[in-house]
């Protein structure tokens, strides 16, 4: 029986069981409570560290793309369409 029977959608066995770090890497608005991952594991360093590939982030990287979207947040951690609207006012 395959675990993926057992996990609820937007959820992960590898990020909830086996490696509770990657949940750092897990941007929340503030205002609207949306999900999403820290574009920062899209930049090049994230996954090669000087030519030697990290196994670690690039599992992390792997399973939060699959999972969730990129969610840039803003310096008072709201998404681009939070700060949208409270900008007009």
């Amino acid at each position: 029986m395959s675990h993926s029977k057992f996990t609820k959608r937007g959820k992960s066995l590898y990020i909830e069981s086996w490696n509770p770090k990657a949940k750092r890497f897990i941007n929340t608005c503030l205002i609207c409570g949306k999900q999403g991952y820290s574009p920062s594991i899209d930049e090049e360093g994230f996954v090669r560290d000087g030519g030697k590939v990290d196994y670690e982030h690039s599992a992390i990287q792997a399973e939060l793309s699959k999972v969730f979207r990129p969610l840039p947040l803003d310096e008072l951690g709201r998404c681009p369409d939070c700060a949208a609207i409270m900008d007009k006012r």
